[in-house]
């Protein structure tokens, strides 16, 4: 096992993120209209259980052109307008270090014009720090603990990460928080599974070793456990058309494995709410790619409820969303349309007292469900 990091740089330990503690919850997710809209309608009692980690999603192709300042804006608007003043931790996807953009001071590197958006428009973020980041990545973040001083979250791939110069990963983990200028204990760990394939099997056995390995590190501030078993695509026998199908939460379940594994520290619960970890296609309303169909995704217990539409959605178009919304009302899984902005999104398009609208809406709705499932779940645990 790691010894203790030995130096004392900057450490806001005193920051604290996820406020109780392996209790809370952190959900990881896009900035695509669904997700923020369900970060919009979350209630009191689920932000207080719950931190997201939100990834700024830039676009497919970026160019070589500078972003415009008004586009950087846009992006941290509608960000800051679902979070408020609730404590986050800030990633990005798709977004090249070096690629510039306009802003009020002048051109700046992209990460560093959406702290700096971020920063004006209130927004309580801990940049997070993925490991392998270039390094004009990790200048741009150490700035960022320097000025605002939350720390950092180092976000740590754990199935498959080797160093290429043979060096430990616990040794790659330790030089990339000294570059920073944070301490252990201003750190938070973000170990990530990302998606659990069906056919991999991995048991809390195998983890809780690979777990207490990067804890050993120091005395962080938080671990967080980050995985799903959503697959990309429900095609392909996932869950066959026309019928409702229980995918088993591998994520969940492995978690609550590790409560009584005898691990050293136990992570808090997080993972990618109903969305595989790549972005979901980009597809503006009233497209409709051949052969996909419609789903939602209903997150209970230990399985998510999918009800899956029988015909493509170029040929029923976003009526069949009325339909799957039935059927889900139906199912006994069902929380009832008081439980969340979501549950009565549902309710209301089942009855017919709004448009069903498309796929994104959906992924809002169920995502709206699973934020306040989850956090109930882990307040029952004891």
């Amino acid at each position: 096992m790691a010894t203790a990091l030995q130096f004392q740089l900057s450490n806001p330990a005193e920051f604290q993120p996820l406020s109780k503690g392996t209790g809370h919850y952190v959900a990881a997710l896009q900035t695509k209209p669904g997700e923020l809209r369900a970060l919009r309608g979350a209630s009191a009692k689920t932000w207080e259980g719950m931190t997201p980690l939100i990834e700024v999603l830039g676009p497919k192709s970026s160019g070589s052109a500078p972003f415009t300042k008004s586009r950087i804006e846009g992006w941290v608007k509608r960000l800051a307008t679902a979070v408020g003043a609730h404590p986050i931790y800030l990633d990005r996807i798709r977004l090249a270090a070096n690629h510039m953009a306009d802003t009020r001071d002048g051109p700046l590197p992209v990460l560093t014009a959406i702290f700096a958006a971020a920063r004006r428009r209130g927004v309580v973020f801990v940049p997070v720090l993925q490991l392998g980041d270039a390094a004009a990545t990790v200048r741009q973040i150490a700035d960022s603990t320097q000025c605002d001083g939350r720390g950092v979250a180092l976000r740590v791939p754990l199935l498959g990460t080797a160093s290429a110069d043979g060096r430990s990963l616990q040794a790659v983990m330790k030089e990339v928080l000294h570059t920073v200028q944070v301490d252990v204990s201003g750190a938070d760990l973000l170990m990530d599974l990302r998606q659990i394939p069906e056919d991999v099997e991995i048991d809390a056995e195998d983890l809780a070793p690979m777990v207490d390995d990067l804890v050993g590190i120091g005395q962080w501030r938080n671990i967080v456990l980050l995985g799903t078993t959503m697959p990309r695509s429900l095609g392909g026998g996932v869950v066959e058309a026309g019928t409702v199908g229980r995918l088993p939460r591998r994520e969940w379940l492995l978690w609550q494995a590790l409560r009584s594994s005898g691990i050293s520290r136990l992570p808090t619960y997080g993972d990618y709410a109903v969305q595989h970890p790549d972005p979901p296609l980009d597809i503006a309303e009233g497209q409709l790619p051949l052969g996909m169909r419609g789903a939602i995704r209903y997150t209970h217990e230990t399985v998510t409820v999918i009800p899956r539409a029988k015909a493509p959605r170029h040929e029923e178009g976003s009526e069949q969303y009325r339909q799957l919304c039935r059927v889900l009302v139906d199912q006994p899984e069902f929380a009832g349309r008081s439980y969340t902005w979501g549950d009565g999104e549902i309710d209301d398009c089942a009855k017919g007292r709004c448009e069903p609208g498309w796929e994104d809406h959906w992924r809002g709705a169920a995502t709206s469900h699973h934020f306040r499932y989850v956090v109930d779940q882990l307040a029952r645990l004891k």
